[in-house]
């Protein structure tokens, strides 16, 4: 596996992400999107898998998080037409335009994928849903947005116990370390506010008409009954996958149970 880590700006912007290619031929392209609270370190366990399989992957932060620059808006079309932007490109430097790519995201970046594959399906040939939350819980209450962020992530002790409580399970300190890490770069307070704004209503778009698969944890506790409801309603025809045992971090906690499934997913879609 060669893998190397890029940026690329849009309107002075940069996006950052990781490309991982495999060592043979290219046989498959996929696009694995981090959420608001991860980075492109939560996909480690998967590439492995991945690569083995000819699978050329893009590890991307979601604009504006991450260390992509945090200024970046949280329009969803925006974001969407950025990571066309950064697949456009790598397409490019492998000399392989117009290719198809399987889009996979976690979390709240289901719906950035989504938005992705309404602006341009005939280059998808398949969405992956990670823990599919297309509206985030702290975007509904009517307090400070920014108040969130204070006591969640600034003190150490309120975001272990927070990200061990999403993840259902205890997390080494590293892991914990380059999560949080991230988050604490000068500008993602506002971020987040830009971030939890935009985040109460779901998306209007649904996953349209190619292969979609969705992957739920069976002790997610941010998938309660209105994001359950939301993933019936915008994932209709997918093929989903409740990993009983999994939060909201199975590619950290349950990542042979991933491998599996994109192992079995990558071979039916090829």
């Amino acid at each position: 596996m060669i893998e190397e880590s890029r940026y690329l700006a849009f309107s002075g912007l940069r996006v950052h992400f990781r490309v991982a290619k495999p060592e043979e031929a290219v046989k498959n392209r996929m696009l694995c999107l981090a959420s608001p609270l991860t980075n492109t370190f939560q996909w480690r366990k998967l590439l492995p898998e991945l690569t083995e399989l000819g699978c050329l992957c893009v590890l991307a932060d979601l604009p504006g998080f991450g260390l992509s620059d945090p200024d970046a808006p949280q329009a969803q079309s925006v974001k969407a037409n950025m990571l066309w932007g950064i697949l456009d490109s790598v397409d490019a430097d492998s000399d392989a335009p117009m290719s198809m790519w399987h889009l996979m995201g976690h979390g709240f970046a289901c719906a950035t994928i989504l938005r992705m594959a309404a602006m341009y399906p005939d280059s998808v040939k398949s969405q992956i849903h990670v823990s599919p939350t297309f509206t985030l819980p702290a975007a509904e209450g009517r307090g400070d947005p920014g108040r969130w962020y204070d006591v969640h992530i600034q003190n150490p002790q309120r975001y272990r116990r927070l990200i061990e409580h999403y993840a259902g399970y205890p997390l080494d300190d590293y892991i914990v370390d380059r999560m949080r890490r991230p988050l604490l770069r000068p500008g993602m307070r506002r971020a987040f506010e830009k971030l939890l704004q935009s985040a109460a209503q779901p998306p209007s778009q649904g996953m349209g008409f190619c292969p979609t698969m969705a992957l739920v944890g069976g002790r997610d506790p941010l998938i309660d009954d209105t994001r359950q409801g939301q993933i019936a309603d915008l994932l209709p025809d997918a093929e989903t996958h409740n990993v009983r045992s999994a939060g909201h971090f199975p590619m950290e906690t349950h990542s042979k149970a991933m491998r599996d499934y994109l192992r079995g997913w990558l071979r039916y879609n090829d």
